[in-house]
């Protein structure tokens, strides 16, 4: 396979063990690019854990 073919090619159904070296290339080349995709920054941009209040101890008979 010609390089433009390799990187248009379809290699969802390949099992990895089936795979030319050119075509493990490809899909690892593939992977990576994904993966600079999202950046080392991602994780600190996603919001943190809101705290809950501690919930109030119930006394019957007695107005908040």
């Amino acid at each position: 396979m010609a390089d433009d073919e390799l990187r248009n090619a379809d290699l969802s159904q390949l099992s990895v063990r089936d795979m030319t070296p050119a075509q493990r290339a490809e899909l690892k080349r593939r992977y990576q690019t994904f993966v600079a995709a999202f950046g080392p920054t991602t994780a600190a941009k996603l919001p943190g854990k809101a705290k809950t209040p501690k919930p109030k101890k119930w006394v019957p008979g007695k107005r908040a």
